[in-house]
């Protein structure tokens, strides 16, 4: 068991007295009804299928085709691009400076 000290006002713990021995007990009946009251507020987040779902009964997430996707993975028959080495300053740090002006 641990050990609250809570202050309240006197006309509450005028009220509370007759009830002391059953304060934990209160304590625990009153939180319970404040955490359903944050549940029926704000209730949980929807899960990634029931978003997904949605966005797809509005036209905004489409599957892609089959054939247009076997174009972009990796195959035997596609050539490696080799890297262009550039002389200078990385492009992330020219994106950093540039911001630091604003």
């Amino acid at each position: 068991m641990e050990t609250i000290r809570v202050q309240v006002s006197s006309e509450l713990a005028r009220r509370l007295l007759p009830y002391q021995d059953e304060l934990p007990r209160l304590l625990e009946w009153g939180l319970r009804h404040i955490e359903r009251e944050a549940e029926v507020e704000s209730p949980p987040l929807p899960t990634r299928q029931a978003v997904l779902a949605a966005l797809r009964s509005t036209g905004i997430l489409v599957e892609l085709d089959p054939a247009i996707a076997a174009r972009y993975r990796t195959g035997s028959d596609q050539r490696r691009r080799t890297p262009v080495r550039v002389k200078g300053k990385p492009l992330s740090e020219m994106i950093i400076e540039e911001r630091g002006r604003q």
